[in-house]
């Protein structure tokens, strides 16, 4: 039965990252997420503990291939934490040479 009586939004609202990053078991002994900071026009990728701006066509397009390699890596040894981020950093990098209109015909199994 759910503890309805708690105001988990209005927890979330107030809490400080290191709350939140301490006591989340998804983070246990794991890197911080990846980010990308608008304002500052950067991306900070988690699987490769790099960071980009997001306007570095060639720094995003050369990354690919490392991500690539980490995502293989991960699922060959069953780390799948490890693997789906770095899925979603292969999916952000396509996304921010998108749009950046650079076109790119990679993917992550080939």
């Amino acid at each position: 039965m759910s503890d309805n009586k708690f105001n988990w939004d209005k927890y979330f609202l107030n809490a400080k990252w290191n709350d939140i990053y301490d006591n989340a078991p998804i983070f246990e002994g794991r890197r911080l997420p990846s980010i990308i900071n608008r304002d500052a026009e950067l991306v900070y990728l988690s699987s490769q503990d790099l960071g980009f701006s997001t306007l570095d066509k060639e720094g995003l397009a050369s990354i690919i291939s490392s991500v690539k390699n980490s995502f293989k890596q991960a699922v060959e040894s069953k780390s799948y934490y490890k693997a789906a981020t770095a899925k979603s950093d292969f999916e952000t990098i396509i996304n921010l040479l998108h749009d950046l209109d650079v076109r790119t015909s990679e993917s992550l199994e080939g």
